[in-house]
């Protein structure tokens, strides 16, 4: 009987620190998230005509190619997502449509430069490629 009584001690005592540990994990979780939470500001008088017409990235019309003037890039623009961080094009050739972000290449040899609100410029070596969004989008 005191052996039973014994083994029913440990494991009470046993089971009670595994809870405790539970808890005390998440406690410190939930005091973290809390000192993490982010702090949102109200933002006010937001000129939005001023973030549009600032200074673009290139401003060379000398090494601009219209779409309709070259041969070698015949891509067509299908989507824009344009924002201060994190802009990106969808371009279709024939069925295959492709996201690009600002910086990354297209076939290894197209890289999206700029991104605005109804188009998008690549550069190729000197050569720089703009393509306007198709109207019917």
């Amino acid at each position: 009987m005191f052996i039973a009584m014994h083994n029913f001690i440990l494991l009470k005592k046993i089971l009670l620190s595994i809870l405790i540990s539970a808890a005390c994990i998440l406690l410190f979780f939930l005091i973290t998230s809390y000192a993490n939470t982010p702090s949102i500001e109200k933002i006010e008088n937001l000129n939005f005509q001023e973030l549009k017409n600032s200074s673009s990235l290139v401003n060379e019309k000398d090494y601009l190619i219209e779409e309709n003037n070259q041969i070698e890039f015949n891509y067509k623009l299908v989507g824009i997502r344009y924002g201060d961080v994190d802009s990106s094009v969808i371009v279709k050739k024939g069925n295959k449509e492709i996201l690009v972000k600002i910086g990354e290449s297209l076939e290894n040899s197209f890289e999206l430069i700029e991104v605005n609100q109804n188009d998008a410029l690549f550069r190729n070596e000197q050569k720089i490629y703009r393509i306007k969004k198709l109207k019917d989008q």
